[in-house]
């Protein structure tokens, strides 16, 4: 059950990702910094979606990649095939 492991490794990076994306994403949408994020006409939101994209990606996969060997680990300390 190795696989149960990896694709907890992978859930792991993508809550991780999803957080420091969200949390970065809003701090960035209310310092709005140069007024790139929000003005008279409203929320950019292309703009926080790109945000939010380049912080989840990068996040995700370095998430996954520290989680992927402790998931190896606990797969083989479990006894698991």
């Amino acid at each position: 059950m190795t696989r149960k492991y990896v694709l907890l490794a992978l859930l792991f990076g993508a809550g991780v990702g999803l957080t420091v994306a969200a949390v970065m994403t809003f701090l960035d949408w209310r310092l709005n910094p140069g007024g790139i994020f929000h003005g008279a006409e409203g929320t950019n939101w292309s703009f926080v979606m790109d945000t939010a994209l380049s912080w989840f990606g990068p996040v995700f996969v370095f998430a996954s990649v520290l989680a992927l060997p402790v998931a190896i680990w606990l797969s083989r300390r479990n006894g698991s095939s």
